[in-house]
């Protein structure tokens, strides 16, 4: 499974490019870059909570907690739809990074579907190095220094070119 860097940055991502960049009136913290940052990034980071619980990648890996976000937000927020559905897919970002790693853990996989199913789904191509949780191990730093840089290489990459796109794209508009 990635580590929050990596979750952030892609939470960040989907989210810019969902609900575009910011707009100039300054109305609230969440029509700034830094406003968003922290939303988007704190959304997509926000699943790993069931840690807490020693309940991980079950209910809060699912579709039914993306619809719970998308409705608190709703409420909570009282934006633009576009901001509304940008706080999901930010969430929802998280589901399909940890889908796509490589679980190491059991169960493997996540509860993808919860309310619908219980069952647990990965990916059957795994494509991210996931995190060690395992401090007692040799190889502990170095491994997790290696996917941290990773994530911080691909997905910085692709929260930098969202952020720079939405930002052209709105200005191009006016």
């Amino acid at each position: 499974m990635p580590s929050p860097v990596g979750h952030a940055l892609a939470g960040y991502a989907v989210g810019t490019l969902v609900a575009g960049r910011p707009g100039g009136g300054r109305r609230s913290v969440l029509d700034t870059v830094p406003g968003r940052l922290a939303l988007f990034a704190g959304l997509a980071c926000l699943p790993d909570i069931d840690f807490l619980f020693r309940s991980h990648s079950m209910y809060t890996h699912s579709v039914g907690a993306v619809l719970i976000v998308a409705v608190l937000a709703a409420l909570v927020i009282r934006s633009p739809p576009g901001l509304v559905a940008a706080c999901a897919v930010a969430y929802g970002s998280h589901l399909l990074l940890d889908w796509l790693g490589r679980d190491t853990n059991p169960p493997l996989g996540i509860m993808a579907l919860w309310p619908l199913s219980r069952d647990y789904y990965t990916s059957p191509v795994p494509l991210l190095e996931p995190v060690s949780r395992r401090f007692r191990l040799p190889n502990f730093w170095s491994h997790n220094l290696r996917v941290v840089g990773f994530e911080v290489l691909f997905f910085g990459a692709v929260a930098v070119a969202a952020h720079l796109w939405r930002g052209r794209t709105s200005t191009s508009q006016s």
